[in-house]
């Protein structure tokens, strides 16, 4: 009884923490390593070291190498991405599968690891539309607004140094999100 009264308070207090955290900004976190080109030769393409979620993957669908990924090269590369990743061809993307399919990427981007992202009806598997909604939605968040093309230029993530971190800290926010909680834990944004 008493084992129960315990993880029924400790589900409590885990949903009122998630609660809180979602109700601050949000903001991308970003893993140390993440979106770092590993292949010099899109590094020098990109001319960039890091990129944004997904791009290194929007890199490869520019087949003609002009800098832009049109439409044309993202209806090309969405699917022949998915065949990539389908590694038994049975039309479906386990979560094992695009796992592998996300290590294969020239960038590390967790983002594109993670099974729950692309099974939007939770059924385990991911077919290639639930696949090509996902790109596809993520490529119109980084399209050029007047030409709908992704720019591989704007793809480029800042690499934070030290300074800057230390800096970000320091810096009170209006919100009040930089002051003391009860409890004595502070928030802070990396």
């Amino acid at each position: 009884m008493i084992r129960s009264l315990s993880m029924a308070a400790l589900a409590v207090a885990c949903l009122s923490v998630s609660a809180h955290a979602q109700a601050e900004e949000d903001e991308l976190v970003r893993l140390p390593g993440q979106g770092e080109l590993r292949d010099n030769s899109l590094r020098q393409r990109a001319q960039a070291d890091r990129l944004k979620p997904g791009a290194g993957l929007f890199i490869t669908f520019d087949t003609n190498n002009d800098g832009r990924i049109s439409q044309t090269e993202m209806d090309a590369g969405i699917p022949a991405a998915f065949t990539r990743a389908d590694l038994n061809e049975d039309g479906f993307l386990t979560a094992l599968e695009q796992q592998d399919w996300a290590r294969s990427l020239p960038t590390r981007d967790d983002s594109l690891a993670n099974p729950f992202r692309f099974d939007p009806n939770l059924d385990r598997r991911v077919d290639l539309s639930e696949f090509t909604l996902v790109i596809s939605n993520l490529g119109q968040d980084y399209a050029d607004e007047l030409s709908g093309d992704i720019i591989i230029a704007d793809l480029k993530a800042p690499r934070l140094t030290r300074g800057d971190k230390n800096e970000d800290r320091a810096r009170v926010r209006p919100d009040g999100a930089d002051r003391q909680r009860p409890g004595g834990s502070r928030s802070f944004r990396w």
